[in-house]
Protein backbone atom coordinates (compact mmCIF):
# COMPACT_ATOMS: atom_id res chain seq x y z
CA UNK A 1 0.00 0.00 0.00
CA UNK A 2 2.76 2.54 0.29
CA UNK A 3 4.14 1.83 -2.87
CA UNK A 4 0.95 2.99 -4.21
CA UNK A 5 0.39 5.97 -1.86
CA UNK A 6 3.76 7.13 -3.19
CA UNK A 7 2.49 6.73 -6.81
CA UNK A 8 -0.74 8.29 -6.64
CA UNK A 9 0.51 11.46 -4.56
CA UNK A 10 2.41 12.24 -7.87
CA UNK A 11 -0.67 11.94 -9.62
CA UNK A 12 -3.20 13.90 -7.45
CA UNK A 13 -1.73 15.47 -4.39
CA UNK A 14 -4.57 16.54 -1.88
CA UNK A 15 -2.39 19.89 -0.94
CA UNK A 16 -1.63 20.83 -4.62
CA UNK A 17 -4.62 20.30 -6.11
CA UNK A 18 -7.26 21.17 -2.88
CA UNK A 19 -5.85 23.94 -1.24
CA UNK A 20 -9.38 23.67 0.98
CA UNK A 21 -8.68 20.03 1.70
CA UNK A 22 -12.63 19.23 1.14
CA UNK A 23 -11.48 16.30 -0.98
CA UNK A 24 -10.21 12.94 0.35
CA UNK A 25 -8.08 10.33 -1.82
CA UNK A 26 -8.24 6.98 -2.13
CA UNK A 27 -4.22 6.42 -1.55
CA UNK A 28 -4.30 8.17 2.50
CA UNK A 29 -3.11 6.05 4.75
CA UNK A 30 -6.50 5.84 7.21
CA UNK A 31 -9.26 3.66 7.97
CA UNK A 32 -11.69 3.56 5.99
CA UNK A 33 -15.70 2.88 7.23
CA UNK A 34 -16.19 0.88 3.44
CA UNK A 35 -13.57 -0.51 0.95
CA UNK A 36 -12.35 2.73 -1.31
CA UNK A 37 -12.94 1.88 -5.21
CA UNK A 38 -9.62 -0.18 -6.55
CA UNK A 39 -7.37 2.29 -8.42
CA UNK A 40 -7.53 1.97 -11.91
CA UNK A 41 -3.80 1.57 -14.27
CA UNK A 42 -3.24 4.45 -16.51
CA UNK A 43 -3.18 2.54 -20.06
CA UNK A 44 -0.40 5.00 -21.15
CA UNK A 45 2.27 4.82 -18.15
CA UNK A 46 1.25 2.12 -16.14
CA UNK A 47 0.88 4.34 -12.73
CA UNK A 48 -2.11 3.80 -10.46
CA UNK A 49 -5.17 6.34 -10.71
CA UNK A 50 -6.88 7.09 -7.65
CA UNK A 51 -10.42 8.54 -6.77
CA UNK A 52 -11.11 11.40 -4.75
CA UNK A 53 -14.39 11.47 -2.48
CA UNK A 54 -15.97 13.61 -0.01
CA UNK A 55 -17.15 12.59 4.04
CA UNK A 56 -20.54 13.02 4.45
CA UNK A 57 -22.17 13.23 7.90
CA UNK A 58 -20.37 15.20 10.92
CA UNK A 59 -18.27 11.76 11.90
CA UNK A 60 -17.18 11.28 8.41
CA UNK A 61 -19.03 7.84 8.68
CA UNK A 62 -19.59 7.79 4.89
CA UNK A 63 -17.74 8.58 1.66
CA UNK A 64 -19.10 9.90 -1.49
CA UNK A 65 -16.39 8.80 -4.06
CA UNK A 66 -16.34 10.27 -7.36
CA UNK A 67 -17.07 7.46 -10.03
CA UNK A 68 -13.74 8.48 -12.19
CA UNK A 69 -10.53 7.59 -11.50
CA UNK A 70 -8.09 10.99 -11.08
CA UNK A 71 -6.61 11.57 -14.22
CA UNK A 72 -3.06 10.50 -15.20
CA UNK A 73 -0.56 13.53 -15.52
CA UNK A 74 1.56 12.10 -18.22
CA UNK A 75 2.21 13.40 -21.22
CA UNK A 76 0.47 10.74 -23.78
CA UNK A 77 -2.83 11.06 -21.05
CA UNK A 78 -2.60 14.55 -21.00
CA UNK A 79 -2.70 14.64 -24.61
CA UNK A 80 -5.37 11.92 -25.34
CA UNK A 81 -7.76 14.11 -22.61
CA UNK A 82 -6.84 17.38 -24.78
CA UNK A 83 -7.75 15.23 -28.23
CA UNK A 84 -10.94 14.12 -26.32
CA UNK A 85 -12.04 17.34 -25.08
CA UNK A 86 -11.56 18.95 -28.52
CA UNK A 87 -13.50 16.41 -30.48
CA UNK A 88 -16.50 16.52 -27.95
CA UNK A 89 -16.24 20.37 -28.38
CA UNK A 90 -16.24 20.21 -32.28
CA UNK A 91 -19.14 17.38 -32.24
CA UNK A 92 -21.25 19.84 -29.48
CA UNK A 93 -20.71 22.75 -32.33
CA UNK A 94 -21.90 20.36 -34.99
CA UNK A 95 -24.92 19.81 -33.48
CA UNK A 96 -26.31 22.84 -32.43
CA UNK A 97 -25.01 24.41 -35.94
CA UNK A 98 -27.18 21.48 -37.09
CA UNK A 99 -30.09 22.74 -34.67
CA UNK A 100 -29.97 25.91 -35.65
CA UNK A 101 -30.48 24.92 -39.72
CA UNK A 102 -33.29 23.04 -38.66
CA UNK A 103 -34.73 25.68 -36.86
CA UNK A 104 -33.96 28.03 -39.25
CA UNK A 105 -35.94 25.99 -42.37
CA UNK A 106 -39.15 25.28 -39.72
CA UNK A 107 -39.27 29.08 -39.18
CA UNK A 108 -37.86 31.00 -42.60
CA UNK A 109 -37.20 28.24 -45.40
CA UNK A 110 -34.01 28.14 -47.07
CA UNK A 111 -32.21 30.83 -44.35
CA UNK A 112 -34.95 33.38 -45.53
CA UNK A 113 -33.02 34.04 -48.45
CA UNK A 114 -35.65 34.17 -51.97
CA UNK A 115 -34.52 32.56 -55.01
CA UNK A 116 -32.87 35.23 -56.26
CA UNK A 117 -30.29 35.54 -53.48
CA UNK A 118 -29.73 31.46 -53.89
CA UNK A 119 -28.41 32.21 -57.36
CA UNK A 120 -25.68 34.69 -56.44
CA UNK A 121 -22.48 33.00 -56.16
CA UNK A 122 -18.68 34.67 -56.24
CA UNK A 123 -18.59 32.81 -59.79
CA UNK A 124 -21.22 34.82 -61.28
CA UNK A 125 -19.91 38.39 -60.01
CA UNK A 126 -18.94 40.58 -62.03
CA UNK A 127 -15.45 42.71 -61.54
CA UNK A 128 -15.59 45.35 -64.53
CA UNK A 129 -13.17 47.46 -62.11
CA UNK A 130 -10.10 46.56 -59.76
CA UNK A 131 -12.15 47.72 -56.87
CA UNK A 132 -15.17 45.87 -57.42
CA UNK A 133 -12.81 43.17 -57.95
CA UNK A 134 -10.89 43.56 -54.50
CA UNK A 135 -14.35 43.77 -52.96
CA UNK A 136 -14.96 40.23 -54.04
CA UNK A 137 -11.47 38.62 -53.15
CA UNK A 138 -12.43 40.74 -49.64
CA UNK A 139 -15.60 39.04 -49.10
CA UNK A 140 -14.33 34.95 -51.14
CA UNK A 141 -11.41 35.49 -48.08
CA UNK A 142 -13.63 36.05 -45.57
CA UNK A 143 -16.23 33.28 -46.06
CA UNK A 144 -13.15 30.72 -46.81
CA UNK A 145 -11.99 31.77 -43.26
CA UNK A 146 -15.16 31.44 -41.81
CA UNK A 147 -14.17 28.98 -39.37
CA UNK A 148 -10.97 30.90 -37.98
CA UNK A 149 -12.34 34.76 -37.91
CA UNK A 150 -11.21 36.92 -34.87
CA UNK A 151 -13.08 36.64 -32.20
CA UNK A 152 -14.21 40.15 -31.57
CA UNK A 153 -14.16 42.25 -34.95
CA UNK A 154 -15.42 39.15 -36.87
CA UNK A 155 -18.12 40.55 -39.06
CA UNK A 156 -18.30 42.91 -42.44
CA UNK A 157 -20.44 46.03 -42.65
CA UNK A 158 -20.67 46.29 -46.54
CA UNK A 159 -21.22 49.36 -47.82
CA UNK A 160 -21.51 51.37 -50.97
CA UNK A 161 -24.46 52.96 -53.48
CA UNK A 162 -27.11 51.06 -55.06
CA UNK A 163 -26.51 48.60 -57.36
CA UNK A 164 -22.98 47.79 -56.95
CA UNK A 165 -22.74 44.57 -55.53
CA UNK A 166 -23.58 44.78 -52.26
CA UNK A 167 -26.56 42.24 -51.57
CA UNK A 168 -24.80 39.83 -54.47
CA UNK A 169 -21.38 39.37 -52.18
CA UNK A 170 -23.11 39.06 -49.00
CA UNK A 171 -25.45 36.09 -50.79
CA UNK A 172 -22.57 34.95 -52.68
CA UNK A 173 -21.02 34.28 -48.53
CA UNK A 174 -24.02 32.84 -47.31
CA UNK A 175 -24.26 30.53 -50.25
CA UNK A 176 -20.53 29.41 -49.82
CA UNK A 177 -20.75 28.93 -45.97
CA UNK A 178 -24.32 26.58 -46.70
CA UNK A 179 -22.55 24.67 -49.28
CA UNK A 180 -20.64 23.89 -46.05
CA UNK A 181 -23.14 23.21 -43.75
CA UNK A 182 -23.14 26.10 -41.92
CA UNK A 183 -26.28 27.59 -40.93
CA UNK A 184 -26.57 31.30 -42.33
CA UNK A 185 -29.33 33.64 -42.54
CA UNK A 186 -29.73 36.18 -45.06
CA UNK A 187 -32.43 38.99 -45.06
CA UNK A 188 -33.47 42.75 -45.56
CA UNK A 189 -34.00 44.31 -42.26
CA UNK A 190 -37.55 44.73 -43.04
CA UNK A 191 -38.17 41.06 -43.55
CA UNK A 192 -36.96 40.63 -40.25
CA UNK A 193 -39.15 43.08 -38.40
CA UNK A 194 -42.34 41.37 -40.30
CA UNK A 195 -40.92 38.03 -39.42
CA UNK A 196 -41.24 39.06 -35.77
CA UNK A 197 -44.41 41.19 -36.39
CA UNK A 198 -46.09 38.18 -37.86
CA UNK A 199 -45.55 36.31 -34.99
CA UNK A 200 -48.35 37.77 -33.22
CA UNK A 201 -50.60 36.71 -35.29
CA UNK A 202 -49.17 32.76 -35.59
CA UNK A 203 -49.15 31.35 -32.44
CA UNK A 204 -47.00 27.97 -33.64
CA UNK A 205 -43.62 30.46 -33.38
CA UNK A 206 -43.08 32.66 -31.01
CA UNK A 207 -41.55 36.18 -30.56
CA UNK A 208 -38.75 34.74 -28.65
CA UNK A 209 -37.95 31.52 -30.93
CA UNK A 210 -37.14 33.51 -33.32
CA UNK A 211 -35.39 36.23 -32.07
CA UNK A 212 -33.27 33.30 -30.86
CA UNK A 213 -32.66 32.40 -34.06
CA UNK A 214 -31.62 36.02 -35.08
CA UNK A 215 -29.26 36.43 -32.43
CA UNK A 216 -27.97 32.89 -32.19
CA UNK A 217 -27.61 31.61 -35.54
CA UNK A 218 -23.61 31.25 -36.87
CA UNK A 219 -23.68 33.96 -39.34
CA UNK A 220 -26.45 36.61 -39.59
CA UNK A 221 -26.58 38.64 -42.86
CA UNK A 222 -29.09 41.89 -42.48
CA UNK A 223 -29.18 43.20 -45.80
CA UNK A 224 -30.26 46.95 -46.89
CA UNK A 225 -30.11 48.49 -43.35
CA UNK A 226 -31.31 51.87 -43.14
CA UNK A 227 -33.98 51.44 -45.96
CA UNK A 228 -36.86 51.62 -43.84
CA UNK A 229 -38.84 54.24 -41.98
CA UNK A 230 -37.14 54.13 -38.28
CA UNK A 231 -39.75 53.35 -35.36
CA UNK A 232 -39.03 53.31 -31.80
CA UNK A 233 -40.34 49.39 -32.07
CA UNK A 234 -38.37 48.34 -35.16
CA UNK A 235 -35.38 49.92 -33.56
CA UNK A 236 -35.25 48.49 -30.38
CA UNK A 237 -35.59 45.22 -32.02
CA UNK A 238 -32.73 45.33 -33.86
CA UNK A 239 -30.78 47.09 -31.04
CA UNK A 240 -31.91 43.70 -29.07
CA UNK A 241 -30.63 41.26 -31.89
CA UNK A 242 -27.40 43.19 -32.70
CA UNK A 243 -26.67 43.34 -28.88
CA UNK A 244 -27.02 39.55 -28.26
CA UNK A 245 -24.56 39.20 -31.05
CA UNK A 246 -22.10 41.64 -30.03
CA UNK A 247 -21.82 39.76 -26.63
CA UNK A 248 -22.04 36.66 -27.65
CA UNK A 249 -18.85 36.94 -30.54
CA UNK A 250 -21.52 36.18 -33.29
CA UNK A 251 -20.40 36.80 -36.76
CA UNK A 252 -22.88 39.48 -38.25
CA UNK A 253 -22.64 41.00 -41.66
CA UNK A 254 -24.54 44.46 -42.89
CA UNK A 255 -25.42 46.07 -45.98
CA UNK A 256 -26.36 49.62 -46.22
CA UNK A 257 -26.13 52.62 -48.70
CA UNK A 258 -25.30 54.48 -45.71
CA UNK A 259 -21.86 55.45 -43.61
CA UNK A 260 -22.20 55.29 -39.97
CA UNK A 261 -22.83 58.65 -38.84
CA UNK A 262 -25.71 58.66 -41.63
CA UNK A 263 -27.09 55.15 -40.21
CA UNK A 264 -27.45 56.65 -36.86
CA UNK A 265 -29.74 59.10 -38.59
CA UNK A 266 -31.72 56.81 -40.48
CA UNK A 267 -32.26 54.35 -37.52
CA UNK A 268 -33.33 57.17 -35.30
CA UNK A 269 -37.09 57.83 -35.24
CA UNK A 270 -38.60 61.23 -36.62
CA UNK A 271 -38.75 63.37 -33.51
CA UNK A 272 -37.49 60.69 -31.63
CA UNK A 273 -34.18 60.02 -29.39
CA UNK A 274 -31.09 58.55 -30.88
CA UNK A 275 -29.87 57.02 -28.09
CA UNK A 276 -30.51 53.37 -29.29
CA UNK A 277 -29.42 54.10 -32.90
CA UNK A 278 -26.25 55.24 -32.06
CA UNK A 279 -25.72 52.40 -29.43
CA UNK A 280 -26.59 50.00 -32.68
CA UNK A 281 -24.17 51.71 -34.80
CA UNK A 282 -21.94 51.46 -32.02
CA UNK A 283 -22.12 47.82 -31.89
CA UNK A 284 -21.31 47.52 -35.18
CA UNK A 285 -18.30 49.87 -35.66
CA UNK A 286 -16.55 47.11 -32.95
CA UNK A 287 -18.01 44.23 -34.58
CA UNK A 288 -17.33 44.76 -38.33
CA UNK A 289 -14.53 45.83 -40.75
CA UNK A 290 -15.23 48.36 -43.18
CA UNK A 291 -15.79 47.35 -47.16
CA UNK A 292 -16.63 49.98 -49.26
CA UNK A 293 -17.87 49.30 -52.59
CA UNK A 294 -17.75 52.14 -55.18
CA UNK A 295 -17.66 50.28 -58.42
CA UNK A 296 -20.22 51.15 -61.39
CA UNK A 297 -23.74 50.48 -61.01
CA UNK A 298 -25.25 47.18 -62.24
CA UNK A 299 -28.43 48.30 -62.84
CA UNK A 300 -26.66 51.52 -65.25
CA UNK A 301 -24.62 48.69 -67.29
Amino acid sequence: MEDQKTTATAIASPASQEPDNEWIYSNEDREWPEPPPEPVKCQYCGKLRYHKGKELGALGNSIFWIPAAIPCKCPEAVEAAAREKAEAEEKERRQKEEQARLLVERLQGNSGMRGRFLERTFENFQTPDSQTARAKETAEKYADSFGNLERKKNGLFILGDIGVGKTHLSAAIANRLMQNGRPVMCMTMIDMLARIKATYDKREISEGEILKVYETIPLLIIDDMGKEPATEWGVSKIYAIINARYEGYKPTIVTSNYTDTELERRLTPPGGDDTTARATVDRLREMCEALVMEGQSWRGR
